[in-house]
């Protein structure tokens, strides 16, 4: 039994608007109270670096989730620059739905990180064009970290959504993130074969009494866990082991007046036919999966207040072989959100 946060955050967005353009500046953090040891919302981790482990950052009193600036240019689009989410999660978001668990599959929160540094999640130092033309809504995505890998950007991503009819979305996304080839060709990553590359393809639909939504993911040299071996004369050895995946989310919600009842499936089936076994062991465990059954229940007694509870039972492993946890949640949320409008003259 444990007591923890789940993704608390506090934030603002701010927008000027002067003739045919506005100014955008918005910003975002994640507050951690009661310092839980361990934390079941893949949106709640925060930045960390890819093929580096860093658990720890869940345990911050307060952390960077978002910060950016942008220009509103209306019937052009918005372009904004900063910490920000994706256009990958424009669709991985599909079924990122629920109040605890989901979005393990989608290959958006990489290796216990909020995917910024390799742009799938709240993309690090980014700059974003999204714009919506009739039906289709599309975006494009930089990101410029200065990082050595030769190159003039360190990544890029693209995504493109059909709304065919109101509130029935279909869209797919892309993201390629650039690495050095000296870390590629190094031979010191295990499972490590070339650039991470993202693909996720999905469907959402927003209905007055029923959402459904499911996507499909793939990547390739995109993830990363902490894997195990022995070393005849070392011992217990844990490098960092990158592999490729394949995923899919389901999420279905029914919805009554004051009460909506949940459920949904995240299967994600690491492939790692390409790790090169060390000592002749293989470094990651071959039943290495996550496989998450998700229901859930969610009370509104009032505004702005939530009761839920939620039950995730896990049937995979992890990557060293040991058996997930199934975790039974009960919570409360308290979710204030405002829009206000001034007009001054100057």
């Amino acid at each position: 039994m444990e007591l923890q946060e789940n993704a608390s955050r506090i934030g603002a967005e701010l927008s000027i608007k002067q003739g045919k353009i506005g100014f955008i500046a918005g910003v975002e953090i994640q507050m951690n109270m009661f310092r839980g040891s361990s934390s079941f919302n893949a949106d709640g981790n925060l930045s960390g670096g890819f093929l580096n482990i860093q658990a720890a950052q869940t345990q911050q009193v307060f952390g960077n989730r978002l910060g950016y600036l942008g220009i509103n240019m209306y019937k052009y689009g918005i372009l904004t620059i900063g910490k920000q989410w994706s256009v990958y999660r424009d669709i991985s978001s599909y079924t990122d739905r629920f109040n605890v668990f989901g979005s393990r599959a989608s290959a958006t929160f990489i290796g216990g990180t909020d995917g910024g540094e390799n742009g799938t999640g709240r993309a690090d130092q980014s700059i974003i064009y999204r714009n919506k033309v009739g039906p289709l809504h599309f975006g494009a995505q930089i990101q410029a970290r200065a990082g050595n890998n030769n190159r003039f950007i360190d990544g890029f991503g693209l995504s493109a959504q059909l709304e065919i009819m109101q509130d029935f979305f279909i869209g797919t996304a892309y993201n390629r993130a650039f690495l050095s080839e000296n870390t590629i060709t190094g031979g010191k990553i295990l499972g490590l074969s070339g650039h991470p590359t993202y693909i996720t393809s999905g469907t959402k639909y927003i209905g007055k009494k029923m959402d459904f939504s499911i996507i499909y993911s793939f990547q390739k040299n995109g993830d990363f866990a902490q894997g195990l071996y022995i070393d005849p004369q070392a011992g217990e050895v844990r490098p960092t082991i990158v592999f490729g995946a394949r995923g899919i989310e389901i999420f279905g919600k029914y919805k009554l007046d004051k009460i909506a009842m949940l459920a949904g499936y995240n299967h994600y089936m690491p492939i790692i036919g390409n790790i090169s076994t060390v000592f002749g062991q293989l470094p990651i465990h071959n039943r290495f999966k996550r496989n998450d059954f998700i229901v859930g229940i969610a009370y509104l007694p009032l505004k702005f207040v939530q009761l839920y509870s939620e039950q995730r039972i896990s049937t995979g492993k992890n990557a060293v072989g040991e058996q997930e946890k199934s975790v039974f949640t009960l919570g409360i949320k308290i979710d204030v959100s405002k829009k206000f409008n001034k007009v001054v003259h100057l």
